[in-house]
Protein backbone atom coordinates (compact mmCIF):
# COMPACT_ATOMS: atom_id res chain seq x y z
CA UNK A 1 0.00 0.00 0.00
CA UNK A 2 1.41 3.49 -1.00
CA UNK A 3 0.57 5.72 2.25
CA UNK A 4 -0.50 9.39 1.22
CA UNK A 5 1.36 12.14 2.63
CA UNK A 6 0.37 15.57 3.59
CA UNK A 7 1.93 18.68 4.91
CA UNK A 8 -0.26 21.00 6.99
CA UNK A 9 0.63 24.80 7.44
CA UNK A 10 1.44 25.89 4.21
CA UNK A 11 1.45 29.86 4.26
CA UNK A 12 4.20 30.49 1.11
CA UNK A 13 4.55 30.19 -2.46
CA UNK A 14 8.04 29.25 -2.14
CA UNK A 15 7.38 26.29 0.87
CA UNK A 16 4.26 25.00 -1.56
CA UNK A 17 7.16 24.39 -4.52
CA UNK A 18 9.48 22.87 -2.10
CA UNK A 19 6.81 20.01 -0.58
CA UNK A 20 5.67 19.19 -4.11
CA UNK A 21 9.44 18.80 -5.22
CA UNK A 22 9.96 16.20 -2.52
CA UNK A 23 6.84 14.10 -3.62
CA UNK A 24 4.13 15.42 -1.37
CA UNK A 25 0.44 13.99 -1.82
CA UNK A 26 -1.05 16.69 0.00
CA UNK A 27 -1.12 20.30 0.87
CA UNK A 28 -3.30 21.73 4.37
CA UNK A 29 -3.97 25.49 4.33
CA UNK A 30 -5.06 26.46 7.80
CA UNK A 31 -8.11 28.89 7.07
CA UNK A 32 -9.48 31.28 9.21
CA UNK A 33 -9.18 28.68 12.60
CA UNK A 34 -11.66 30.10 15.48
CA UNK A 35 -8.69 30.08 17.72
CA UNK A 36 -5.35 32.43 17.08
CA UNK A 37 -2.50 29.52 15.60
CA UNK A 38 0.73 30.83 13.49
CA UNK A 39 -0.44 28.99 10.38
CA UNK A 40 -3.70 30.64 9.74
CA UNK A 41 -4.70 32.66 6.58
CA UNK A 42 -7.51 34.40 5.13
CA UNK A 43 -9.79 32.80 2.82
CA UNK A 44 -8.28 34.95 0.39
CA UNK A 45 -4.81 34.64 0.90
CA UNK A 46 -5.77 30.83 1.09
CA UNK A 47 -7.23 30.57 -2.23
CA UNK A 48 -4.43 32.54 -3.75
CA UNK A 49 -1.83 30.13 -2.46
CA UNK A 50 -4.03 26.85 -3.57
CA UNK A 51 -3.87 28.49 -7.15
CA UNK A 52 -0.55 27.60 -7.05
CA UNK A 53 -0.47 23.93 -6.10
CA UNK A 54 -0.37 21.96 -9.66
CA UNK A 55 -2.71 19.38 -10.70
CA UNK A 56 -2.65 16.26 -8.60
CA UNK A 57 -1.42 17.69 -5.33
CA UNK A 58 -4.98 17.87 -3.04
CA UNK A 59 -5.38 21.19 -1.90
CA UNK A 60 -6.76 20.92 1.83
CA UNK A 61 -8.57 24.00 4.14
CA UNK A 62 -8.26 23.34 7.39
CA UNK A 63 -11.26 25.13 8.92
CA UNK A 64 -13.73 25.38 12.15
CA UNK A 65 -16.89 26.62 12.90
CA UNK A 66 -20.56 26.31 11.92
CA UNK A 67 -21.94 24.64 8.39
CA UNK A 68 -22.28 28.18 6.96
CA UNK A 69 -18.89 29.61 7.73
CA UNK A 70 -17.42 26.62 6.53
CA UNK A 71 -19.61 26.64 3.20
CA UNK A 72 -18.01 30.23 2.55
CA UNK A 73 -14.76 29.41 3.32
CA UNK A 74 -15.28 26.85 0.70
CA UNK A 75 -17.05 28.65 -2.10
CA UNK A 76 -13.88 31.23 -1.96
CA UNK A 77 -10.83 28.87 -1.71
CA UNK A 78 -12.36 25.91 -3.52
CA UNK A 79 -10.54 22.91 -2.02
CA UNK A 80 -10.00 19.73 -2.87
CA UNK A 81 -10.92 18.39 0.73
CA UNK A 82 -12.49 20.09 3.78
CA UNK A 83 -10.66 19.89 7.31
CA UNK A 84 -13.24 20.03 10.26
CA UNK A 85 -10.93 20.31 13.37
CA UNK A 86 -12.48 22.17 15.42
CA UNK A 87 -15.43 20.59 17.70
CA UNK A 88 -18.35 20.16 14.61
CA UNK A 89 -20.87 18.23 15.35
CA UNK A 90 -22.08 15.05 13.45
CA UNK A 91 -25.13 17.20 12.85
CA UNK A 92 -22.45 19.70 11.25
CA UNK A 93 -20.54 17.10 9.10
CA UNK A 94 -24.22 15.55 7.93
CA UNK A 95 -25.32 19.28 6.48
CA UNK A 96 -22.18 19.83 5.01
CA UNK A 97 -22.07 16.58 3.36
CA UNK A 98 -25.47 17.74 1.62
CA UNK A 99 -24.43 21.12 1.02
CA UNK A 100 -21.35 20.51 -0.63
CA UNK A 101 -22.50 17.29 -2.96
CA UNK A 102 -22.17 18.67 -6.15
CA UNK A 103 -18.37 20.27 -5.26
CA UNK A 104 -16.75 17.23 -5.68
CA UNK A 105 -14.97 18.30 -2.14
CA UNK A 106 -14.95 15.47 0.39
CA UNK A 107 -14.93 16.32 4.31
CA UNK A 108 -12.62 15.26 6.63
CA UNK A 109 -13.10 15.07 9.92
CA UNK A 110 -10.70 15.22 12.82
CA UNK A 111 -10.65 13.63 16.04
CA UNK A 112 -8.11 15.35 18.07
CA UNK A 113 -7.15 12.77 20.91
CA UNK A 114 -5.86 13.92 24.49
CA UNK A 115 -2.41 12.98 25.10
CA UNK A 116 -1.12 11.38 28.33
CA UNK A 117 -1.33 13.66 31.53
CA UNK A 118 -4.11 15.75 29.92
CA UNK A 119 -6.72 16.24 32.00
CA UNK A 120 -9.71 14.51 29.61
CA UNK A 121 -7.07 11.70 28.60
CA UNK A 122 -8.85 8.49 29.34
CA UNK A 123 -6.88 5.95 31.06
CA UNK A 124 -5.34 2.69 29.41
CA UNK A 125 -7.89 0.41 27.28
CA UNK A 126 -10.98 1.89 28.58
CA UNK A 127 -10.89 4.76 25.65
CA UNK A 128 -10.20 2.31 22.74
CA UNK A 129 -14.13 0.92 22.08
CA UNK A 130 -15.24 4.84 22.75
CA UNK A 131 -12.84 6.36 19.58
CA UNK A 132 -13.84 3.80 17.58
CA UNK A 133 -17.34 4.60 18.20
CA UNK A 134 -17.13 8.30 17.64
CA UNK A 135 -14.85 7.61 14.57
CA UNK A 136 -18.05 5.33 13.39
CA UNK A 137 -21.12 7.88 14.27
CA UNK A 138 -18.76 10.79 11.96
CA UNK A 139 -18.19 8.73 8.55
CA UNK A 140 -21.77 7.49 9.14
CA UNK A 141 -22.70 11.42 9.41
CA UNK A 142 -21.02 11.48 5.94
CA UNK A 143 -17.27 12.24 6.67
CA UNK A 144 -15.18 11.08 4.09
CA UNK A 145 -12.39 10.47 5.95
CA UNK A 146 -11.21 10.11 9.61
CA UNK A 147 -8.08 12.13 10.72
CA UNK A 148 -6.68 11.39 14.21
CA UNK A 149 -4.92 14.23 15.82
CA UNK A 150 -3.39 14.68 19.43
CA UNK A 151 -4.43 17.45 21.56
CA UNK A 152 -3.10 18.79 24.85
CA UNK A 153 -4.66 21.04 27.55
CA UNK A 154 -3.75 24.64 25.99
CA UNK A 155 -3.46 23.86 22.67
CA UNK A 156 -6.11 22.73 20.62
CA UNK A 157 -4.33 23.26 17.35
CA UNK A 158 -0.54 21.69 16.27
CA UNK A 159 0.86 19.99 19.38
CA UNK A 160 3.57 18.14 18.01
CA UNK A 161 3.50 15.44 20.37
CA UNK A 162 1.97 12.00 19.73
CA UNK A 163 -0.92 10.29 21.22
CA UNK A 164 -1.64 6.71 22.20
CA UNK A 165 -1.39 4.81 18.90
CA UNK A 166 -3.14 1.92 20.40
CA UNK A 167 -6.13 3.76 19.97
CA UNK A 168 -5.33 4.44 15.98
CA UNK A 169 -4.87 0.70 15.50
CA UNK A 170 -8.41 0.45 16.68
CA UNK A 171 -10.18 3.04 14.91
CA UNK A 172 -8.01 2.22 11.57
CA UNK A 173 -9.21 -1.35 11.69
CA UNK A 174 -12.67 -0.23 12.19
CA UNK A 175 -13.39 2.34 9.56
CA UNK A 176 -11.75 3.50 6.67
CA UNK A 177 -10.17 5.57 5.43
CA UNK A 178 -7.75 7.05 8.28
CA UNK A 179 -5.40 9.79 8.28
CA UNK A 180 -2.71 9.68 11.05
CA UNK A 181 -1.55 12.42 12.36
CA UNK A 182 -0.03 13.94 15.64
CA UNK A 183 3.08 14.06 16.53
CA UNK A 184 4.34 12.55 13.66
CA UNK A 185 8.51 13.18 12.43
CA UNK A 186 10.78 11.30 10.35
CA UNK A 187 12.15 9.42 13.43
CA UNK A 188 9.23 7.70 14.01
CA UNK A 189 6.49 7.99 11.14
CA UNK A 190 7.83 4.49 9.91
CA UNK A 191 6.75 2.85 13.06
CA UNK A 192 3.81 4.35 13.24
CA UNK A 193 2.77 3.18 9.63
CA UNK A 194 3.61 0.07 10.69
CA UNK A 195 1.54 -0.06 13.54
CA UNK A 196 -1.75 1.69 12.35
CA UNK A 197 -1.82 0.88 8.35
CA UNK A 198 -3.22 4.37 7.98
CA UNK A 199 -4.70 5.86 4.41
CA UNK A 200 -2.38 8.78 4.84
CA UNK A 201 0.09 10.76 7.15
CA UNK A 202 -0.18 14.53 8.37
CA UNK A 203 2.81 16.13 9.44
CA UNK A 204 3.40 19.82 10.74
CA UNK A 205 5.31 21.08 13.50
CA UNK A 206 8.21 18.49 12.52
CA UNK A 207 8.76 19.80 9.02
CA UNK A 208 9.45 23.94 9.96
CA UNK A 209 11.79 25.92 11.60
CA UNK A 210 11.26 28.82 14.03
CA UNK A 211 9.14 30.86 11.67
CA UNK A 212 7.17 28.23 10.52
CA UNK A 213 9.06 28.10 7.66
CA UNK A 214 9.40 24.31 6.03
CA UNK A 215 12.94 22.95 5.76
CA UNK A 216 13.49 20.73 2.97
CA UNK A 217 15.68 18.27 4.48
CA UNK A 218 12.91 17.36 6.94
CA UNK A 219 10.13 17.22 4.13
CA UNK A 220 12.77 14.99 2.04
CA UNK A 221 13.53 13.00 5.09
CA UNK A 222 9.74 12.21 6.12
CA UNK A 223 8.95 11.17 2.48
CA UNK A 224 11.99 8.99 2.39
CA UNK A 225 10.65 7.15 5.81
CA UNK A 226 7.49 6.85 4.44
CA UNK A 227 8.68 5.09 1.20
CA UNK A 228 10.96 3.42 2.47
CA UNK A 229 8.03 1.35 5.06
CA UNK A 230 5.73 1.01 2.37
CA UNK A 231 8.20 -1.27 0.62
CA UNK A 232 8.51 -3.35 3.62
Amino acid sequence: MITRIKVCGLRHEQDIALCVEEGVNALGFVVEYPVPTPWDLTRERAAALMRVVPPFVSRVAVVGGDADSIMAICAVTRPDSVQLHYDESEETVAELKARLADTGITIIRALRIPIAGSRTAAAGDESLPRWEAVARRFRDAGADAILLDSRTDDSPAATGKPFDWRIAERVSAAVSPVILAGGLKPENVGGAIAAVRPHAVDVLTAMEDAQHRKLRDRVRAFVHAVRETDTV
